[in-house]
């Protein structure tokens, strides 16, 4: 049981700003002490409850704060219910869920605000994720705003989704300082129990919002509120959404640098995600709720066809022996999902990069798996397919428009220098079967070689210590240490010669 709430307050050592606080409850057994331990500094705390069957009702009770009940609708009615039911000593009005705790930042944030008799109908208000007790900074996308702090005559609230929005027709602000948000701390059946609610609040709403304009100009609004709405509100047209949740809470927002916490949560977005899905995708199949109505059947093929396709003679007579088969794909599943995601975060970081972020991209490779020396320097206009299998030596060049195409293992040697346009293409197919079987062979690039602009490089092709191949030359066996070779195939033109670096004239 949690110490009385008076005691709590005689023993706060800050200030005591004019604010109730409402606490939403259902069964919070588990989280409403430690809440309440959290409102302390606060005269006038008030629980809402929804209908508990465990110890929350005892809790509250035995904390001396006050105890209401009111059969829950929706959020949005919950809080207006509290705003016209609860008796509240104060103008202002702090809302809380049983998970989340104040923060000293904040209540003094909220003392210094009110010092300024604001004007203002209400504040939005940031939280802090915890997770596996971690504040997952990048994952949760901190900061997201809530409506949370606002004056009890000036506001009101409308559903939207599984939560709401502020109706007012006031001036709206913000906080800085956040409250802490325990999301977990009743475990992950809890968790997914209340978004299977919420996915499908969240798919009504979607398919509410079918004819409305996609409202892509908000994505550009000066207001965060505003953009972060209109972002969730496009993203609900896109396709592979939960996929595409994944890899932008990873990579986009970082949660790839937060550990285990932060891919927990990245998964856990994505199968929200599926969830919305798949209800939008029934209910927009039957709008009314009926059963989905069973496709029409296709006409004969006689209907369909118009007349015979005409085909060359000389294809009817081909041996079905001698034709080409393709094999399936030679990519695990694993590797097709990296590759997915190297294509559509990794590689556009990669390009949208400075000229000069020669580090920004070094690193975002060996997140992918590649192996990258010190000081190399990788132009951002390259293309790389397939990053580990990437192994980069101390101060390597790779110029504008350069392609390793590493299907295969691409090494190449220390300060070895690729120049623009050049082709690394570490990977061919075998044309003498009928299954045209993909074929990984490497590419390796001795230290000090200098591959020419526009130079082709074959698979299983051996550019050895100093050798250079000249400009758009094309390389298809191994070349000679300290040679230059130029042509289409290369063939070796002379010795190369290394002087030393001239001084500076005096």
């Amino acid at each position: 049981m949690p110490r009385p709430l008076a005691a709590i307050t005689r023993s706060w050592t800050g200030p005591h700003p004019p604010v109730s606080v409402i606490v939403l409850t259902l069964n919070e057994e588990i989280n409403l002490a430690e809440c309440l331990e959290s409102c302390g500094w606060s005269d006038d705390v008030h629980v809402l409850d929804s209908g508990s069957a465990d110890s929350t009702e005892a809790i509250a009770k035995a904390a001396g704060v006050g105890w209401h009940v009111n059969p829950f609708e929706s959020f949005g009615a919950q809080r207006n219910w509290a705003i016209d039911h609860i008796p509240l000593r104060h103008e202002w009005v702090f809302h809380l869920d049983a998970d989340e705790r104040f923060t000293p930042e904040l209540v003094r944030a909220l003392a210094g605000m009110l010092e300024e008799s604001p004007a203002h109908a209400g504040f939005y208000v940031p939280n802090q994720m915890i997770l596996m007790g971690s504040w997952i900074r990048r994952a949760s996308g901190y900061p997201t705003y809530q409506m949370r702090f606002f004056h009890k005559a000036r506001m009101r609230f409308a559903d939207h989704g599984h939560g709401q929005r502020e109706s007012t027709a006031g001036t709206l602000g913000t906080l800085d300082a956040p409250y802490l948000h325990h999301n977990f701390s009743k475990g992950l059946d809890d968790w997914f129990e209340r978004h299977n609610r919420y996915s499908t609040l969240e798919a009504r709403q979607i398919v509410s919002e079918d004819a409305r304009p996609a409202g892509v100009g908000e994505l550009f609004a000066s207001d965060r509120v505003t953009r972060r709405r209109a972002l969730k509100r496009v993203a609900g047209r896109l396709p592979l959404r939960p996929m595409l949740r994944w890899l932008h809470t990873m990579f986009a927002m970082g949660a790839v640098l937060e550990g285990r916490p932060g891919l927990t949560y990245a998964r856990l977005l994505a199968a929200y995600e599926r969830m919305i899905d798949l209800k939008v995708e029934m209910l927009r199949r039957a709008p009314a709720g009926g059963p989905v109505a069973p496709a029409k059947p296709a006409p004969p093929m006689a209907a369909r066809q118009r007349g015979p396709t005409p085909v060359p003679a000389d294809w009817t007579t081909a041996d079905p022996a001698r034709t080409v088969v393709p094999a399936p794909s030679g990519w695990t599943t694993k590797q097709k999902i990296v590759r997915a995601m190297w294509m559509l975060v990794g590689a556009p970081m990669f390009r949208l990069s400075f000229h000069n972020w020669y580090g920004f991209r070094a690193m975002l490779l060996r997140m992918f798996g590649a192996k990258v020396g010190r000081g190399t320097k990788i132009r951002p206009t390259s293309h790389i397919e397939i990053p580990w299998n990437l192994e980069i030596g101390d101060g390597v060049m790779v110029g504008d428009g350069a392609i390793l195409y590493a299907l295969g293992p691409i090494r190449i040697g220390d300060r070895a220098v690729v120049s623009q346009l050049a082709h690394l293409c570490a990977g061919t197919h075998d044309y003498t079967t009928r299954a045209f079987p993909l074929l990984r062979d490497p590419i390796e690039i001795g230290p000090d070689a200098w591959i020419g602009a526009d130079a082709f490089v074959g698979p299983n092709v051996i550019v050895g210590r100093l050798a250079v191949l000249g400009a758009r030359s094309s390389a298809y066996r191994n070349l000679e240490p300290e040679w230059i070779h130029v042509g289409n195939p290369a063939r070796p033109l002379r010795r190369r010669e290394i002087r030393d670096a001239v001084g500076a004239v005096p």
